[in-house]
Formats: structure tokens, sequence, C-alpha cells
């Protein structure tokens, strides 16, 4: 009794009640992985076609991707073969390095992990400065994750056990940081927003957000499972206040 009693009471702690007060639609398109930032929607679909939101349509980009992200860095992309581009210009620009997954969510910095799980970031000046193949400068990161996101108030990431963890002490000009919080609840994949909130889905594809996050309280307080019609997803990103999802079948999910 006493164990469950404790269980209890940490899960009272560290989850709050089911919340559906979001005005959700269903959009055209099918996408395995979306981002947005900066005013900006882009999306890639699972034969690797990169696309942009223009108002109520999709423009496809050109070029072939598997993981794509939009934010204060700009535009970045990786694909199957894990090579890193960015757009100049209007075009896409390879990079050197190899990643699995990019995000430059963060302060005019990109961040992202590699097909070990090794966790890298750029400096917010080598970043800006990146346009030819023999940029960016890579820093290393210690530890191991399969998805890392970055945003005003710090980084998140998720690692292949869907251990949740923030980065502390991370600066556009120090994007190291300097230590791994591990944050209670298990995430398959995690975003952060341009205005710094946090959402992340589940392996069984339920929607949570980070609530009681702060400039002196970046990690928040507790995990808040949103019921959106009854889907289950598979990546979620948020820009404007405003959500977009990825169903397990590709659909399309936006929220406001």
């Amino acid at each position: 009794m006493k164990n469950f009693l404790l269980i209890s009471l940490l899960a009272c702690i560290y989850f709050q009640a089911v919340r559906s007060d979001l005005v959700c639609r269903q959009i055209d398109g099918n996408l395995k992985q979306i981002d947005a930032g900066n005013g900006q929607v882009f999306g890639v679909d699972e034969k690797g076609t990169v696309y942009s939101r223009n108002e109520e349509k999709w423009d496809i980009v050109p070029g072939t991707l598997s993981h794509v992200t939009v934010g204060p860095a700009g535009v970045w992309g990786v694909d199957r073969n894990h090579a890193i581009y960015r757009m100049v210009g209007g075009s896409w620009v390879l990079m050197a390095g190899l990643l699995k997954q990019i995000d430059a969510g963060g302060d005019r910095f990109v961040g992202g992990v590699n097909m070990n799980d090794d966790i890298y970031c750029v400096q917010q000046g080598a970043t800006i400065s990146a346009a030819t193949y023999n940029s960016p400068q890579y820093n290393h990161l210690g530890g191991k994750l399969k998805y890392y996101s970055c945003g005003p108030q710090g980084c998140w990431g998720v690692n292949s056990g869907d251990g949740i963890y923030f980065r502390n002490n991370v600066t556009p000009t120090n994007c190291v940081g300097s230590t791994w919080q591990h944050i209670p609840g298990r995430l398959a994949m995690i975003e952060v927003g341009t205005d710094g909130s946090v959402y992340g889905v589940n392996s069984a594809g339920q929607l949570y957000r980070r609530d009681g996050i702060t400039p002196l309280n970046p990690v928040g307080t507790v995990w808040t499972h949103i019921n959106i019609q009854g889907h289950t997803f598979k990546h979620v990103t948020t820009d404007l206040g405003q959500l977009w999802l990825v169903t397990k079948s590709n659909q399309i999910v936006q929220c406001q």
C-alpha cells in the first residue's frame, strides 16, 4: 500500500490531468517530420520531398532531405546519408559534418545528434557565418541523445531509452553549456519553440507539454498530457502560438 501511495504521489507531481482545450484541424498533405520557427513551417515526407507552408498550401522546396529545421539560425536539414545542408540565398549548400537530426531553434546557433547519438552544437558566430562546405566548426557535448532541440530558455533532449534531459547554462556563445539535468518522464522526441515552450510525444504517441517554465526555472515543473481528437502522434513542433503535429499515419494536424 505504501508503494502504491508513493507511485500515485509521484504521478501527481510529474503529470497533470489530460487537457483538450485547443482548436485543431487536419490539413492537407502527408509528412513524416515537421518543424516551425520564425513564422515559417517546413516538413519532409517519406520520400524525402521537402515542403514549406505558404498560407494555406504546401510548396515543394527543391532537394531531398530526411529531416528539416527552421528557426533563428535559419533553415537547415540532413539527408538520408546524414549530410548536412543549409539554405543560403534560396538554395541548399552542403555543410561540413554528419548528423541524423539537427535543430535551428537556438538563438542563432544550431545543435544536433549523429548516427551514434553523439551530440554537437555550433556557436552563434560560426552558425551565422556558415555558408560553404568548409564550415561550420562543431563542438561536442558529453553524453548520448537521439534527439536534441534548443530554444531561448535552454536545450532539451531525449536518449535511446526515452529519458529526458535538460542542458544547463547553454548560451549563444557557449552552446556546449555545463551539465545534464535529468527530467522525470519518458518521451520519444521533444521540441522547443522559439517562445520557449516545450512539447514532446512518447512512444505511445501521446502529446505532452512542459508547464511552469520561467527564466528562473527553465526546466519547468510538470508534464501536461494533451489529448487531441484521439490522435496518436510521432512529431510535434510549435511557433507563434500554434502547434503542428504529424500523426503516426503521417497526417498533419494544426492546433491553436
